[in-house]
């Protein structure tokens, strides 16, 4: 009995594991492709970035936005507030205050995670700190009488700069640095909203007037491509230390609480300018020497893709063309390589809506990418192999709402291989290369047209029907006379709908293909083995046309004029007669 119990119990527990490990095993598997990176920051909120990554505060947390995903790690210790912030390509670096006291906190990160690291460095004299920084060549920390360039992993210090004192010697200049950045062994610094550029062998003045730049009301400053890079309510400035000068970037969106920092993003090799906004949003730019470009813009607002697509265009690809979330919050999707087909959506400003399906690794992607890419538009041809009609090769052919099978393009019928397809086009062609999709159009049961797509592999040349021999023949009819009446491939609503087949004249007979139904707005008919639709208003079931009408209302009259005609001719030709003399 015992063994009974336990046996069952054991079987109990593989289940258990078995499907949580099923459930877990799926959960890694879903991939975030087209999710938006929302953050929110506030006033107190600092910002900083490598290469296309950025962290920024929130009250105790720190936060990574990294591969579409928003990474956070609430600090579980005591204290004020954070007072600085740096990363590298595998570590955050904070500096935290309580009172008087000053904290370095270490974290490591990776895809998924941040983690608090072990992090001590005797060299270090926290409780001085005024400041740290981030560049390429790793962490600095910024005391009030020299600058260390540090490591994490292991902690040590790398080398000291701006080192004029061998006894601790306190600058009071110092104190209050509000952002500081290195170039080139020059101290780029703001204090008081001034900005300073001390070289190495000045650092230990106290006082710094003779080293003062520009004097204004700058909150941060940055290095990027050897440039100074200067922030302030008004703008972002670009200052050239060759010759002292200061050239405006942008002028709008910053205010006293804004942040500044730049990143280089090695595999792209672009740089990269964050800021924090006046709205409390991270506004990102790509940065060339003496120019910013808007890039995209990270904020607590959901951008809403959409649902319904209003353009169905096939593109190229000429060189790599990078995918991005959204025209918003342009976190990179990955990449379509050169000579690749991708199917264009929707617009949307400087950017179109993509589907774009991986065939080599089975992979299908929805994003966005910038209209200025190196893209080329394969045009449709109409007809193409097919001609204007077509018909299913395959009983039960999927007609798809777009054309790629999966989310976003529902199917929206199982086609029967005798029905007719109205090619509408082929959505693109590239020289020999004719895409695996065709546009059609067709009539549902309830005598409504319908577009869709189907694979050109499951189409064929529609094949002519011949009208049944106990088809009832109708005639067609205007209300004017001479009139011809045009025959459509589909019924529309809309003109810009319509596709002709041909134009008949008045009294022209046609076979019906259903019964006839006077309140519909269209009747179906045979024309040339094909369906082919007439407007109702223009079919005479019975009774006469306008022509027969006017032939019968002609012909009677006729006759009487010519007989009233002949009549007077022999009364006037005897009364002649009877005149003689």
């Amino acid at each position: 009995m015992k063994r009974k119990i336990f046996g069952i119990s054991l079987i109990f527990c593989l289940v258990l594991v078995l499907g949580f490990a099923s459930v877990f095993s799926t959960h890694g598997a879903a991939t975030a492709e087209n999710v938006d990176v929302l953050v929110s920051l506030t006033n107190d909120s600092l910002l900083t970035a490598h290469e296309d990554y950025f962290a920024y505060t929130h009250s105790k947390g720190i936060y990574l936005a990294k591969d579409n995903k928003l990474l956070s790690y609430e600090e579980k210790s005591d204290f004020d507030g954070f007072i600085d912030i740096a990363m590298n390509s595998t570590h955050i670096l904070a500096l935290a205050q309580k009172g008087d006291d000053k904290y370095l906190w270490a974290y490591e990160y990776n895809d998924m995670r941040i983690a608090k690291i072990n992090f001590t460095l005797t060299d270090l004299h926290v409780e001085y700190l005024v400041g740290i920084y981030a560049n390429e060549d790793g962490f600095y920390a910024l005391e009030t009488n020299k600058l260390i360039h540090i490591s994490l992993d292991p902690p040590k210090v790398i080398s000291q700069y701006f080192n004029s004192n061998t006894d601790w010697t306190l600058n009071p200049a110092y104190k209050d640095v509000n952002d500081y950045a290195v170039l080139n062994n020059t101290l780029y610094c703001i204090l008081d909203g001034d900005f300073y550029a001390i070289d190495e062998q000045n650092f230990h003045y106290p006082d710094l007037s003779k080293f003062l730049m520009r004097s204004g009301d700058y909150i941060g400053v940055s290095v990027a491509n050897d440039r100074i890079l200067l922030l302030s309510e008004s703008g972002i400035y670009e200052y050239n230390d060759a010759d002292s000068s200061i050239s405006q970037l942008i002028a709008d969106g910053l205010d006293g609480n804004s942040k500044i920092c730049w990143a280089y993003d090695s595999k792209n090799d672009t740089r990269y300018v964050y800021t924090k906004s006046n709205l409390n949003a991270v506004n990102m730019y790509v940065y060339t020497t003496g120019n910013l470009e808007y890039y995209g813009c990270f904020d607590n607002n959901v951008y809403t893709h959409p649902t319904e697509f209003d353009i169905i265009k096939l593109y190229k690809t000429g060189a790599e063309v990078t995918m991005y979330s959204s025209p918003r919050h342009l976190q990179r999707m990955g990449t379509i390589p050169q000579n690749r087909y991708f199917i264009a959506l929707s617009e949307r400003d400087d950017f179109i809506y993509v589907y774009y399906h991986d065939e080599s690794e089975n992979k299908t992607q929805y994003g966005y990418i910038k209209k200025s890419s190196s893209i080329t538009l394969c045009p449709a041809e109409k007809e193409g192999l097919l001609g204007s009609y077509a018909q299913p090769l395959h009983e039960n052919t999927p007609i798809y709402k777009y054309p790629f099978e999966g989310s976003g393009s529902e199917k929206l019928l199982d086609a029967s291989i005798f029905m007719q397809l109205i090619v509408i086009d082929n959505v693109g062609q590239d020289g020999n290369f004719t895409w695996g999709w065709y546009k059609v159009g067709y009539v549902d049961v309830n005598g409504k047209t319908q577009y869709g797509y189907v694979k050109s592999q499951n189409l064929s040349p529609y094949t002519e029907l011949t009208a049944p021999s106990l088809s009832k023949s109708v005639k067609l009819t205007s209300k004017k006379l001479g009139q011809y009446i045009t025959l459509y491939a589909l019924p529309f609503e809309n003109e810009e709908d319509a596709i002709e087949i041909t134009q008949l004249p008045e009294g022209s007979s046609v076979y019906l293909k259903e019964k006839f139904d006077k309140k519909s707005e269209w009747t179906a008919v045979y024309y040339e083995g094909k369906t082919a639709y007439v407007r109702t208003a223009n079919i005479k079931a019975s009774g006469l046309t306008s022509w027969q009408l006017a032939l019968v209302i002609t012909i009677p009259c006729v006759v009487v004029a010519i007989a009233i005609a002949v009549v007077l001719i022999v009364v006037a030709k005897n009364k002649k007669l009877n005149y003689r003399p």
